[in-house]
């Protein structure tokens, strides 16, 4: 019998959530295709507002709980490096796993560790802050890259989601020798394959579905590394391109509201907002706001056309779910992307908005194209299911 802690403290939004709504539930037995070990028991610290949303999955070889801490990364690292150690000891655990980039500094046990921010090895992240301004914002985080390279050093293996971003890391010569696990992630297909395709009348009303317009589709809150900049740069280019190649005008539609004054986890959106309306192209973006995970993929089958402009990625949740949705991906020339759509995708370089609108326009108007872009990414797609992540999961912790 091996007793395992996922610690999942750290998963209060974002990628953190997706990945324990949809590895909880399998390695619970109540979704999806995945071999369990009898052997194997599963301790989750999770973060205590979400306690409630996962006590479903709670059962003889899942024990979930949370712990008294509250606060950022701060006051989180600390109650983990002063009494982790008791919980690990009190329930005999064999196997830490830590799913938020920063480690049990000395852990008693074998420790996986979970690297997925690429924004602490990017140079392009902190020259984006450091063109913003926003000096206390890189202070924090190059504390914040210090700590997480020194708990790389700490843990016994590390795992990442791509062989790009393992490479990344092993960029820093300090990080050279330590060992790496390639666990890359997944997406639902019962949800993006064979979903309800009928969306929420609030963003019908709000997309033009007029068989004469391009809808490009991007996915993804706002924050500075995501590139809205670029894409929105190119939007003048694109919006003539695609006007002189297909005859047809172009619709934008973002998943989050670009507005003065509005902060996403610290990400502040007014410059962007100011670039919009300086450029004249607010009449062709359609902010669908926030739209529910459930929802989500009724948005991607009515777009023509997924853009992914980020400069900094470990993985990219959005890339699989658009090619699984059948649409065609245009997408930065990033390692990362390359090695998640290989030949299912159309690259563009990163901070090139002309190079954008001409990849855009030219995939818009080459119906061959489209049709095996596809194809291709359904099949792409399909090699990356949580069914497979849990199972090399599983595999891994045995191997420990």
């Amino acid at each position: 019998m091996k007793r395992v802690l996922l610690n999942a403290m750290a998963s209060t939004a974002g990628g953190g959530t997706t990945y324990l709504r949809n590895v909880l539930p399998r390695l619970a037995g109540k979704s999806g295709k995945v071999s369990i070990s009898p052997d194997l028991f599963y301790h989750f610290l999770v973060p205590p507002e979400h306690l409630q949303g996962y006590l479903q999955f709670a059962g003889p070889r899942i024990i979930i709980e949370t712990a008294p801490v509250s606060g950022g990364i701060l006051s989180r690292w600390c109650w983990e490096q002063t009494r982790l150690r008791g919980y690990l000891r009190e329930h005999q655990i064999d196997v830490l796993i830590s799913l938020g980039n920063f480690a049990l500094f000395h852990s008693p046990v074998t420790q996986i560790l979970f690297n997925r921010n690429a924004l602490y090895f990017s140079d392009d992240f902190k020259r984006d802050l450091i063109s913003r301004k926003q000096y206390g914002m890189l202070l924090g985080h190059l504390l914040k890259s210090r700590l997480a390279k020194a708990s790389i050093r700490q843990a016994d293996i590390n795992a990442t989601p791509t062989i790009a971003f393992a490479n990344l890391i092993s960029e820093d010569r300090s990080l050279r020798e330590c060992r790496f696990e390639v666990l890359p992630f997944g997406f639902d297909p019962t949800i993006f394959q064979a979903g309800d395709s009928n969306p929420d009348e609030d963003s019908t009303a709000k997309i033009d579905l007029d068989e004469n317009c391009c809808r490009v589709l991007y996915v993804s809150h706002y924050n500075y590394f995501r590139n809205f900049e670029t894409l929105i740069h190119s939007l003048p280019e694109m919006k003539k391109k695609i006007r002189e190649m297909t005859g047809k005008r172009l619709q934008l539609l973002l998943t989050t509201d670009l507005k003065r004054g509005a902060v996403y986890g610290g990400y502040d959106s007014t410059s962007v907002a100011e670039m919009i309306d300086r450029m004249g192209v607010r009449n062709d973006i359609v902010m669908l706001g926030n739209v529910p995970y459930q929802k989500l993929h009724t948005i991607y089958r009515l777009a023509d056309l997924f853009v992914c402009p980020s400069y900094a990625e470990s993985f990219g949740h959005p890339l699989l779910e658009a090619m699984a949705s059948g649409v065609p991906v245009v997408a930065a020339n990033l390692p990362v992307h390359r090695e998640i759509c290989e030949e299912a995708a159309i690259y563009f370089e990163v901070f090139d908005p002309v190079d954008l609108a001409q990849k855009c326009a030219s995939l818009l108007s080459d119906a061959n194209l489209k049709a095996f872009l596809k194809e291709r990414g359904k099949n792409q797609a399909a090699k990356f299911t949580w069914d497979i992540h849990v199972n090399k999961l599983c595999e891994l912790i045995e191997r420990c």
